[in-house]
């Protein structure tokens, strides 16, 4: 590659990354943002009594680095023949892109069936998805619809080839790009493949091969086994009978909210629990107690004169652990108040500092 044709080249990536890529990447963020949010999912629910159940650990997405652009294109020469260009660059599906990491197995055809059924992205008819999945994991999980292939690495995802339905970006120059599902746990082995600069085609030894083999087989393992006890608790929620005497925990806080009207997230049952046990709810009883018809629709008429807006289910819950030594309505009312203060002034660090 000579000097001058990387200088020529290089203009011409700053522009598309500045009128394409980035506000590709600026519209997933606000896509991803949405889908993280819990309440998105609780339309996904099977059962009332359980939990929403907010897949999602974390969404990222990237622009890819120039030199590796430079690099992709020099290698594969027959993919893009016109070399340093611009039309090789359109025809980059990674020169965006991004990565969604789900905690279970099982969270795995929501994402699917989200990007199926998205009224924004829109599925490459050319690149249908591919799933680097077993035969027996991909059936068993719902995915038997998903094109199938093993990689010998022993690495597991899900890769999507979409784009926006509708764009900042002109219909004629919309890219298409990469979406990549995976597991927590098989995030973990892409990342530890990544830093060890694994490739299983750059000639590498049987050795390090079947060491990668073992722990792919090993991380499959763990992921069926936390897949269990993430359907094992589903179980126990839906089936859950309590009484008011039984102490708050993990299983029964869904159905009680769920009976009171008031819904949770699955990924919100832990800091649900620790911000009642923080405010002296330990028993079913002394959170229904406080719960009552009347409390719950306080805190809603408060959130709708101070916000503007509905509360949503988690508001509503710290609402309850606000008020329980409130004697009256005023003082129900001054402690909602002061809560919701010391929400905002949060979000407002929070926003400045991250």
């Amino acid at each position: 590659m000579r000097p001058e044709d990387l200088s020529a080249f290089l203009p011409i990536y700053e522009d598309y990354v500045r009128t394409v890529l980035s506000p590709t990447r600026d519209e997933l963020k606000r896509l991803f943002d949405a889908w993280k949010d819990p309440t998105y999912w609780a339309s996904h629910r099977s059962r009332t009594r359980l939990p929403a159940p907010s897949p999602i650990q974390r969404a990222i997405r990237r622009i890819k680095r120039p030199e590796r652009v430079v690099d992709k294109i020099m290698r594969n020469p027959s993919a893009f023949p016109d070399g340093l260009s611009l039309e090789s660059v359109r025809k980059m599906y990674d020169a965006v892109g991004g990565r969604i990491v789900v905690y279970f197995l099982s969270n795995l055809p929501l994402i699917d069936s989200e990007l199926r059924e998205s009224t924004e992205l829109e599925l490459s008819q050319d690149d249908p998805p591919i799933a680097y999945l077993t035969d027996d994991l991909a059936r068993r999980h719902g995915l038997g619809h998903l094109r199938r292939q093993e990689k010998d690495s022993g690495y597991a995802s899900i890769h999507y080839t979409v784009r926006f339905r509708s764009s900042a970006v002109p219909k004629g120059e919309r890219p298409w790009f990469e979406i990549q599902v995976r597991t927590l746990a098989e995030d973990l082995w892409g990342e530890i493949e990544h830093v060890l600069g694994y490739r299983p085609e750059k000639r590498t030894s049987f050795a390090v091969r079947r060491q990668f083999q073992i722990l792919g087989l090993e991380l499959a393992a763990i992921d069926e086994h936390f897949n269990l006890l993430y359907e094992e608790l589903s179980r126990f929620q839906y089936e859950v009978v309590y009484a008011d005497t039984n102490p708050l925990n993990a299983e029964n806080l869904p159905a009680v909210l769920s009976d009171l009207g008031i819904g949770c997230a699955q990924r919100e049952i832990d800091g649900l629990l620790k911000l009642l046990a923080s405010r002296g709810f330990d028993t079913i009883g002394q959170l229904c107690e406080t719960a009552s018809a009347r409390n719950v629709q306080i805190i809603r008429n408060t959130y709708r004169s101070e916000e503007g807006e509905e509360p949503s289910n988690f508001d509503i819950v710290a609402g309850l652990a606000a008020i329980r030594e409130s004697k009256s309505e005023t003082e129900v009312i001054a402690a909602l108040k002061a809560q919701i203060k010391f929400l905002k002034t949060w979000e407002k660090l929070r926003r400045e500092f991250s």
